[in-house]
């Protein structure tokens, strides 16, 4: 997988299961993913090491991916993805991005 696929497949678990994670790791994520920090910014603004920075983010990653195994929302908005449900789509996944 590319590196601009792996990317867009973080954030769209991020999206959707991010707040299931920790305050501080859905912080460092948003940070790292959305904010396009590098572990050596987000180290000097949250006040911790390089090492914990990466390791979070691995971390946060390894939890998103469980989070879709076992509920499959990503999986399902895929499948539900028709011409016919394409404005039901966007519409949910825009309730999504503002927080629903």
């Amino acid at each position: 997988m590319s590196d601009v696929k792996k990317v867009e497949k973080i954030n769209r678990l991020l999206d959707i299961y991010g707040r299931l994670l920790t305050n501080s790791q859905f912080d460092i994520m948003s940070d790292y993913y959305y904010c396009d920090l590098s572990l050596s910014e987000i180290s000097e603004l949250r006040k911790i090491s390089r090492t914990a920075v990466s390791d979070a983010i691995k971390q946060s990653t390894k939890k998103l991916e469980q989070f879709e195994k076992k509920l499959g929302i990503c999986k399902a908005f895929d499948e539900f993805k028709t011409p016919e449900n394409k404005k039901i789509i966007e519409e949910l996944e825009e309730r999504i991005k503002d927080g629903i």
